[in-house]
């Protein structure tokens, strides 16, 4: 949750509201998972227009994504979009932070597809382990 804590700081830094770093996951599972909702004061962007959810979701095989819900209409439901931020599976929360705003800023598009995996949560990896434990117990402020 450190990790997620500080992405979280780091978008608000960049001026961008968010409700904070959440655990994310079902029970009993291998991987850490955490999700940040973003505020609903970005859905008016023309590539998200019709959103009713938008979200940064990261879990330690796939890094970040941009998770966007809408409801393309009442009779098809909902539709979930993910959008790969492709910055690695750890990237520095202020990198994080930067590439959110351009695409916010409708300055940067972010192309769909199945989500990189860069590691598998049952290997353990010291590095890893060490530098996802270096980021402070700091809750978001």
């Amino acid at each position: 949750m450190h990790y997620g804590w500080a992405v979280a700081n780091a978008l608000t830094a960049a001026g961008i509201e968010n409700s904070g770093a959440a655990p994310a996951g079902g029970p009993g599972k291998l991987k850490r998972a955490l999700t940040i909702s973003l505020l609903d004061c970005y859905w008016h962007i023309p590539d998200f227009e019709n959103s009713v959810e938008m979200s940064l979701k990261w879990d330690e095989e796939h890094g970040w994504a941009l998770l966007d819900v809408n409801e393309p209409g009442a009779v098809r439901g909902f539709a979930y979009t993910y959008y790969d931020l492709e910055l690695g599976v750890l990237p520095e929360p202020a990198r994080v932070a930067r590439l959110v705003n351009s695409v916010l800023a409708g300055k940067e598009c972010l192309g769909i597809g199945p989500r990189r995996k860069y590691r598998m949560a049952i290997k353990h990896n010291s590095d890893f382990e060490a530098a996802l434990a270096a980021y402070p117990g700091e809750a978001p402020k």
